[in-house]
């Protein structure tokens, strides 16, 4: 089993210095993609911003072997004038 390294950059970089141990790359990218989910999760949920955060995966060597990029923005929208559309009409 190979060791795999989780860095989270979310404004703080946070290296993982610890790593897991995987099967395979594919596990890697598993826990990866499930890790950023839950951590996005919650940042949402608590208005955090997750305007660009990224995860790099490297290796025992140091290498990247995964990049997890996100990029969003959540806006609350009081009104919305869509052309064409009558206010207060559905």
């Amino acid at each position: 089993m190979a060791r795999y390294f989780f860095n989270v950059h979310d404004g703080i970089s946070i290296p993982d210095t610890l790593g897991s141990e995987h099967p395979d790359l594919q596990s890697a990218r598993t826990e990866a993609v499930e890790t950023i989910a839950e951590r996005l999760r919650g940042a949402l949920l608590t208005k955090g911003d997750v305007s660009a955060w990224l995860m790099n995966v490297t290796d025992e060597r140091g290498f990247t072997v995964i990049v997890l990029s996100f990029t969003a923005a959540v806006q609350i929208v009081d009104h919305v004038n869509v052309a064409g559309q009558v206010p207060g009409a559905l």
